[in-house]
């Protein structure tokens, strides 16, 4: 069953959000999905200059904020899920998707899986395709990963930490930090969304720092590749998180001509 289908049963967790702009019926939505490990709060220096243009809904995802977590090991097709849960008790109108980082991943499901929810995406630093790497990259990894299965044997066998260890030394920063979340964040991170994406036949823009590192615009550009109605900018000097911050001006240049030229509107 797919994310989509309509036999799926949404999860019953209420969101927390923030409203920023027109509440008039007319209005276009600008529905705003957050990065991992972070909040609402992160996208709201973005959304406050657009609040003249639209109505900003701003999510706290599941597991973030002041939103409960889903089930345990919910990955991107159920938090697509339940963002469109969300999405159909809101009034009907054209509504744009935007998403940060893993909200991307979010709302590129969302698209694909609920077509009639979303009329446009502006994908900024999107993840969700596995980055390039060289051998002597893959073979560490190979190795890391056959060690953390050791460790994870040894702590069954004998009652051992071992694996904790080697997480809070080898894991990331946002592995060491999921907590409770950490089954999630490993199926997410692991995750290749290149058929998501062929299936995206809505309008998209596709927004990168060149100085992102953790979301680098090669996956940008081949998200441009995969998607029919996608267009690329990449912005320099801007890296993965600064770009919501110091970038807020140029993106919101960005997607003030997306609504313009996609028809949304009052």
């Amino acid at each position: 069953m797919t994310a989509g289908d309509p036999g799926m049963s949404p999860p019953k967790t209420p969101f927390h959000k923030l409203t920023l702009g027109p509440e008039a019926t007319e209005a276009p939505q600008i529905i705003w999905l957050h990065g991992w490990g972070q909040t609402h709060a992160s996208l709201l220096p973005l959304a406050e200059l657009m609040e003249k243009r639209a109505t900003n809904i701003l999510f706290d995802l599941p597991g973030f904020g002041k939103t409960e977590r889903l089930e345990r090991g919910a990955a991107s097709p159920e938090y697509a899920a339940a963002v469109a849960a969300e999405l159909t008790a809101l009034p009907a109108g054209r509504r744009l998707i935007v998403g940060h980082s893993f909200g991307c991943r979010v709302a590129l499901r969302l698209a694909a899986g609920w077509p009639e929810l979303v009329g446009g995406l502006v994908l900024i630093a999107p993840a969700g395709l596995p980055r390039r790497r060289s051998v002597l990259w893959r073979g560490r990894a190979v190795g890391l990963k056959l060690s953390g299965r050791m460790a994870r044997f040894a702590d069954r066998l004998l009652g051992s930490r071992l694996h904790d260890r080697f997480a809070v030394r080898f894991g990331s920063a946002d592995y060491r930090n999921a907590g409770p979340l950490r089954e999630s964040f490993v199926k997410i991170v692991n995750e290749d969304l290149s058929e998501v994406a062929r299936q995206i036949s809505q309008p998209v823009a596709i927004l990168v720092g060149e100085a992102d590192t953790e979301t680098p615009p090669e996956i940008s550009r081949r998200y441009a590749q995969l998607i029919e109605n996608a267009g690329l900018v990449v912005l320099p000097g801007f890296g993965h998180l600064d770009i919501l911050s110091r970038g807020r001006h140029q993106l919101e240049a960005r997607l003030s001509r997306f609504l313009e030229e996609h028809g949304f509107g009052h």
